[in-house]
């Protein structure tokens, strides 16, 4: 996840109260590299100054739909809800083309790196629990966000994917941003 260039950033936790004073929302954490954003600090401990915390628990390298590694997510303590996203833009493209750790999406789906992505496999994914699921507890919320229904196609796709996410019990919203609202270049 990017900052979003409207808000401040820190990797200091003791500035949070301050900042929180004069801002409604603070990105916390600092660039191990120029496309991560890391070191967040303990989300528990931000509680004590906001009444929200967000964590990106499980990056994709800026993909569109992924399945998790082992060692994925890295869901804090404490968690109250887990929020799955998938891009609808990687919809009739080739998991080999468009998916973050295709092996994995491959193996969940049973099919090969050439399979061309349906809506059914997108609901697939984010509802698996060696997908989008993967680590969420019976006392966790769980949601899906499906991101970038910037076009008919897309927003019928995602009305498609929420039914079928629907009939397993799982609430989820269709959503884009337009550029202005995502602050350039900001990638969240």
């Amino acid at each position: 996840m990017m900052p979003h260039p409207g808000l401040p950033l820190t990797d200091h936790m003791e500035e949070l109260p301050a900042l929180l004073e004069r801002h409604p929302a603070v990105t916390l954490g600092k660039f191990l590299r120029p496309d991560k954003l890391s070191e967040a600090g303990q989300p528990e401990a931000c509680l004590r100054w906001a009444d929200l915390v967000v964590v990106e628990a499980d990056g994709a390298r800026l993909r569109p739909l992924k399945a998790p590694a082992d060692h994925e997510p890295v869901i804090p303590h404490g968690a109250a809800a887990v929020i799955a996203a998938a891009g609808l833009d990687c919809l009739g493209k080739s998991i080999g083309e468009i998916c973050h750790r295709p092996q994995r999406v491959c193996a969940l789906l049973g099919v090969g790196e050439d399979h061309i992505l349906t809506p059914a496999d997108v609901a697939a994914v984010l509802s698996s629990p060696q997908g989008g699921r993967k680590g969420v507890t019976e006392e966790m919320a769980f949601r899906c966000l499906l991101n970038k229904a910037d076009t008919p196609q897309r927003q019928a796709w995602g009305a498609e994917i929420g039914e079928i996410l629907a009939r397993q019990g799982i609430f989820s919203t269709v959503t884009h941003y337009t550029e202005k609202e995502r602050g350039g270049a900001c990638l969240f």
